[in-house]
This record gives structure tokens, C-alpha cells and sequence, in this order.
């Protein structure tokens, strides 16, 4: 039985280099990982795929390429990995450390670094050693410095007014003489200068993005869409309509003036996605910079327009399901009503904003979701419970065959040792003239099948054992996530934000929840009867 063995070359090109699209590093680290597959001749007998984050900080695992990669992993369709150096797996020497003592060979994946002259075969398992490990702390020490030094050059940057972000404002595009600097898009401008003018003469940003839904005014995402941008936006539904939100944004952003504005958010390092916001106190301004869309005193006079009252509170509410909650129909987030919790409720604003739609007018009693979604919990913590217990029985099942399987591979392998041995001395004897050459060749013949044989048995029962060890990966999380919240009688944030990534609302309260940990827990399904989703 042939199995075909598929390795991985994975190639990542740092955010903090100056690049453009595949950049000459990215090439060169392909050409070198090429370049020792088809030399070592141990690697001839895999199919090569690649995998590649141009781009990324290797500070954390959250990049598209390696998330592919180790989703493929997991699925077992992945037998080798090999990478230039262990840097550009990842930076984070604990993180590595785990992936080289533990996961990869539990899941039996071969790991190669080639700079590091790293092998994982030849460690069986470990980290090669304080050298390896040393060389991970290294790494992982360099990219603080790397990122201390990279936001100082950004700051500096900053200070002179130069334009860092990697897209234009809407209005606005990178001048190609110096893509630093920010020049006017003439027919995107116009609209914000409309909108400015709406705004000044007292339409709210309700009426001002009807008004540009009805004449059918690209969004800003449609028209970037429209100019070939090819970033992907953070936006979910088929169709895109101008929002109040969209236009707040615009009528708030005072780059509109000339000005330019940057460092309303700080990151912990460099790479991190999720940075925090900064007091407008603190933002680096520098005027002058770029020809304005709007004078000035029009921005100042919307502003007063739109400034938003301050507002006394009491006392603060958790409002766990509070982002989570969302239009079955457009898919967006639903507007929650300004009222206690108790008369809260959720509704899709999409009407104010189209004729037409198609989404759910029903309003959604916020108590009453809560008390549901809460319900729902309590029956999936029975399933999980369930499962758990289905799984437990599978996993020793499982145990029980992957011993025995390990058994009887190392016993074909004995085997196959005596028959190689075998094939040896048949020789000695044909060349010492013991064997005439009709003897030896028939001998040969048969040994060589019976080891054909042998070899090919040993490459099925070992595709065997490596999905019994897939199975036998057990998805903790979502049962553990699950467990936590046993007996609980009322709906934290906590428990919202660990369990639920979205719920859907279709009307007449038939609802859709979707859980974090998703995949996990449909492999924990597929280890014993289908389960159901609940609605």
C-alpha cells in the first residue's frame, strides 16, 4: 500500500521589513529550501507544498500561512516540516520549544532547520539539545529589541508628519512620487465634502448616509474595491451600505483638515493586532502635511454639531452578549437599545438605512436571548458531558490499538532485518560457489518478494497508527470550556466571551449560536454518533 508523505516548506518575511509582494528574501528562502530537499536524498520520496507569511512578525502564531499549516497538521496531511531557520517559525522560545518536544512528536511530523542544522529525527523528540534551546531564547530576545527599535523608527517618522498606514483615508491617496504623502482623490473628496456640507446644515449621520445609500454612492470599501485595492476589509453581509458609523468616522477624522494624525493606538510589540487605544491627549499631530479635503472652521463647526454629550453613569452594567448578538439576514452586529437591562432589546438598523431589506424587524428582548442563549449552554454542557465520557471509552480503545500496533510494526521490522540478513548470506554462499547461479537467483527472488511484502505491510500499519494517534489527540478545550461553567445559573461576560463567537437572529426568536473552539468540537463529534447544532 503506497501512502504519499507531503512535506512542508514554510517561509515567513518579517513586517518590519521594508518588501513588496514577494520580495527577494521570500525568494531566496524558497531557493535554499528547494535546494536542500533535492539534495538529501531521505527527503526524495515526499511531496513538497508550500506555505508562506510575507509580511508577519514571528512574535506570536497569529499568521494566515502557519495557521494553515498546522491546521493541516492536525488533520494528519502534513509528515515533514522544514524551515531556513527556527526564527522564522517563530520567535517565542516557549512557544517553539513546546512544538519541538511535544506536539510534533506526538503527531509524528518530522522538523528541519536548515541554518540551525536541526533534524528532528536525529533528537528523537527533544530540542537538539541547550544549543537549540539557546539559540530560541536568542531569537526571541532579538525580536523585543527588533521591536523597540522598529517603534522608535516609526515614532520618529510620525513626528515629521510622514503617512505610515498601508491604505489611504478614503479621499485621500499616496502620492506616487512619494508614497509617504498623503494627495487628494478628487472624486472620492467630493463626497467628503458633501458629507461635511450635510452635516453643516444640520442633517444627522442617520439622514446623511440615507441620502448617499439612495443615490447610490459607493461606500468606501466598495470604492477601493472599485479602484483595485485588493485589502481585505473588515466587512461580513453580501452588500455594503453607508452606515451612521461610516459616516461619524469620516466627519470625526481629522486628517480632513491637512493635518496628520497618528498613534491613536500602541501595541505591545511589534506584529501584536490588538493594541490599545491611546488618550487623543497623546496622538502625534503635525499640520501642514497634505492638501485639506475641508477648511478648518467647516470641520470645527460639524464638531460642534456632533460632539457627544457627556454622559453621568451611575452605575456600569455588564451587557455579556453585548457585539455577539447579529442579523441572520446581513449578518451585521445589532444595535442594542439605550435602556436598562431589563426593557434592553436588540433590532437590525438596517431598515433606516434600505428600503428594501430583507432583515428581521422583530426586536429581540435582550433579557429574554439571555435567559435562551443561557439555556442552550446548560444542554450543550450535557452533550459535552456526554461525549466526554463516549471519548474517554474511544481513547482507550485507541491506546490499546496503538500499542498494539507499535508492537507488531516492531516485529515486521524484525522481520525484515532477518530477511535483509538473509538476502546476504544467500549471496556469500552463490559467491563462495556453494549456490549455483539458478539457486541464488531463485533464493534472491523469493527473499526480495517476502521483504516487498513485509515493508509494504509495515507502510500500511503505520498509516494505520498515525490516525490512531489523531484520534487520539483529544480537543480539551471546548470540554474543558464547557465543564467550567456547570451549575452556573447565570450568564457572565466571562463565560460569553470563552464560549460564544456569534449569535445569529433569524425572527420570531430563532436564533443560530456559533461557539469558539468550533473545529474542536467537531472532531470530538466525529469520535463517536454525530451530535446536533443547536438553534
Amino acid at each position: 500500500m503506497s501512502i504519499k508523505k507531503i512535506l512542508a516548506e514554510y517561509i515567513r518575511l518579517s513586517q518590519e521589513d521594508e518588501n513588496e509582494g514577494e520580495s527577494n528574501s521570500i525568494r531566496n528562502q524558497r531557493e535554499l529550501l528547494n535546494a536542500f530537499v533535492e539534495s538529501s536524498p531521505d527527503l526524495s520520496q515526499y511531496e513538497v507544498v508550500e506555505f508562506c507569511d510575507d509580511g508577519y512578525s514571528g512574535t506570536n502564531f497569529d499568521r494566515p500561512g502557519v495557521k494553515a499549516l498546522l491546521d493541516e497538521v492536525r488533520e494528519g496531511n502534513i509528515q515533514c516540516i522544514i524551515v531556513k531557520d527556527l526564527s522564522r517559525f517563530g520567535r517565542n522560545y516557549i512557544d517553539i520549544g513546546d512544538y519541538l518536544e511535544q506536539i510534533f512528536p506526538f503527531l509524528g511530523v518530522r522538523f528541519i532547520s536548515v541554518n540551525d542544522h536541526f533534524d528532528s529525527n536525529d533528537f528523537d523528540g527533544t530540542t537538539g539539545g541547550l544549543d537549540v534551546g539557546f539559540r530560541n531564547l536568542i531569537y526571541s530576545l532579538y525580536s523585543k529589541d527588533l521591536s523597540q527599535k522598529v517603534r522608535s523608527a516609526k515614532k520618529n517618522r510620525m513626528e515629521k508628519g510622514e503617512f505610515i498606514s498601508s491604505h489611504a483615508p478614503y479621499g485621500y491617496a499616496k502620492s506616487p512620487e512619494n508614497r509617504k504623502k498623503l494627495v487628494v482623490d478628487e472624486k472620492a473628496a467630493a463626497v467628503v465634502r458633501r458629507i461635511f456640507e450635510m452635516a453643516d446644515e444640520g442633517k444627522n449621520a442617520v439622514q446623511i448616509a440615507n441620502v448617499l445609500n439612495a443615490e447610490n454612492i459607493p461606500t468606501p470599501y466598495v470604492y477601493k474595491r472599485l479602484m483595485g485595492c485588493d485589502r481585505k476589509f473588515n466587512v461580513v453581509g453580501k452588500t455594503n451600505y453607508w452606515l451612521n458609523t461610516t459616516v461619524l468616522t469620516i466627519i470625526r477624522d481629522e486628517r480632513y483638515t491637512g493635518k496628520m494624525v497618528n498613534g491613536k493606538n500602541r501595541s505591545p510589540v511589534v506584529g501584536c493586532k490588538h493594541g490599545k487605544r491611546i488618550p487623543k491627549s497623546e496622538w502625534i499631530v503635525v499640520p501642514n502635511t497634505h492638501e485639506p479635503v475641508v477648511s478648518a472652521e467647516l470641520f470645527a463647526s460639524v464638531q460642534d454639531r456632533f460632539s457627544a454629550p457627556q454622559r453621568i453613569q451611575k452605575h456600569t452594567e455588564v451587557r455579556p452578549l453585548m457585539g455577539k448578538v447579529k442579523c441572520g439576514i446581513c449578518r451585521h452586529v445589532m444595535r442594542r437599545s439605550n435602556s436598562p437591562s431589563a426593557t434592553a432589546y436588540y433590532y437590525c438598523e438596517s431598515h433606516q438605512y434600505v428600503a428594501d431589506s430583507d432583515c428581521t424587524k422583530d426586536r429581540i428582548s435582550e433579557s429574554s436571548l439571555t435567559q435562551m442563549v443561557l439555556s442552550v449552554i446548560h444542554t450543550q454542557i450535557k452533550v459535552i458531558l456526554d461525549m466526554e465520557q463516549l471519548f474517554d471509552r474511544v481513547k482507550t480503545q485507541s491506546h490499546n490499538d496503538i500499542t498494539a500496533l507499535t508492537e507488531r510494526i516492531k516485529q515486521l521490522q524484525a522481520v525484515l532485518a532477518k530477511l535483509g540478513a538473509s538476502k546476504i548470506k544467500t549471496y556469500e554462499k552463490y559467491r563462495d560457489g556453494i549456490l549455483d547461479r539458478e539457486s541464488y537467483t531463485n533464493q534472491k527472488a523469493d527473499v526480495s518478494k517476502q521483504m516487498a511484502e513485509t515493508d509494504a505491510r509495515i507502510t500500511e500499519l503505520e498509516a494505520i497508527l498515525q490516525s490512531r494517534y489523531q484520534e487520539n489527540w483529544q480537543p480539551c478545550s471546548i470540554i474543558e470550556s464547557f465543564k467550567r461553567y456547570e451549575g452556573f445559573t447565570e450568564l457572565s461576560k466571562e463565560m460569553a466571551d470563552e464560549l460564544i463567537d456569534s449569535i445569529y437572529v433569524y425572527g420570531n426568536e430563532t436564533i443560530e449560536i456559533v461557539w469558539n473552539h468550533m473545529d474542536e468540537y467537531m472532531r470530538l463529534v466525529q469520535c463517536g454518533e454525530k451530535g446536533k447544532l443547536f438553534r
